[in-house]
């Protein structure tokens, strides 16, 4: 079967990061641009933070849907898989103990960095990055934003690549989480657990034992997916009954237009999401 969109509806925008992660703008901003261009419904996706849903609670975004999200991080060896949780129930005291985990995690594991780095002669302060990064996810973007800062680097792109990759001297892991254990925890918080970006890893094998192991949905529609994966993944969803979602992971680049709405997805999608969450029968062939 082929798809009938290319996932750049105007409707829908569900992978979404604000500065209460790794991104640049504020919650409300994000409200605010996603109104100013006719987007119906968002998920503001943090990395290991539902900051951004608790700061809407009470903020008027009449016309915008906003869907309770987190993006959460697993991984296999080395490899991190990133796992979209929609409509998941942020105030759980389970969560919020296990988001709080991670959050100290992220400190130390920001410090060691920064100490490999200074003991080689670059010099970061990290009394400031953390006071910059205020009540945000710290992690690796706010270390290369420094490094750009410093001069050390010309590009967040050029940090990455040569100070703080995977393989990189200076690395430090993530704390570390299988993804079937993960995805339980999503499933017991109240959340829909969807695979997000699942073109990245070209490992379809990969993919099928992540929805094995309890994923209800892909990311088909991301800027990183080329036309022929969006169609794979439109296809291998169709295939296994899998709810499908789309977003352009937007962090709100410097220097750079506003990716925010140019990949998403579109109405029927979003219902889907709902009627999921309310336990009512989907049609993934409708999709």
């Amino acid at each position: 079967m082929t798809s009938d969109f290319s996932g750049n509806h105007n409707y829908a925008d569900l992978h979404i990061h604000s500065n209460c992660s790794d991104g640049l703008l504020s919650p409300l901003e994000i409200v605010q641009h996603c109104r100013n261009i006719d987007l119906k419904a968002i998920a503001i996706t943090d990395h290991d933070s539902v900051l951004a849903v608790d700061e809407l609670k009470d903020a008027q975004h009449e016309g915008v849907e906003v869907i309770p999200a987190v993006e959460m991080s697993s991984n296999v060896g080395m490899l991190d898989i990133h796992i979209l949780a929609y409509c998941i129930d942020c105030d759980n005291p389970d969560l919020q103990l296990y988001l709080e985990k991670l959050r100290k995690h992220r400190v130390k594991r920001a410090k060691k960095i920064v100490e490999r780095l200074s003991r080689d002669g670059i010099k970061l302060d990290f009394d400031r990055m953390q006071e910059s990064a205020k009540n945000s996810a710290l992690g690796r973007p706010h270390i290369a934003e420094a490094l750009r800062e410093r001069g050390y680097v010309q590009s967040i792109r050029e940090a990455f690549v040569r100070f703080l990759s995977y393989h990189s001297p200076y690395y430090e892991p993530k704390l570390s989480i299988e993804p079937k254990a993960l995805l339980n925890k999503i499933r017991d918080w109240g959340g829909i657990a969807v695979i997000a970006h699942p073109g990245i890893y070209d490992d379809a094998d990969l993919v099928t034992r992540l929805v094995d192991d309890g994923a209800v949905g892909i990311e088909v529609w991301h800027p990183e997916h080329s036309a022929t994966c969006q169609q794979e993944m439109y296809e291998m969803a169709l295939r296994n009954g899998l709810l499908m979602t789309g977003g352009s992971d937007c962090h709100g680049h410097r220097r750079a237009s506003l990716q925010i709405g140019k990949c998403g997805c579109g109405k029927l999608q979003v219902q889907q999401l709902r009627d999921y969450k309310n336990g009512e029968t989907q049609d993934i062939s409708r999709m």
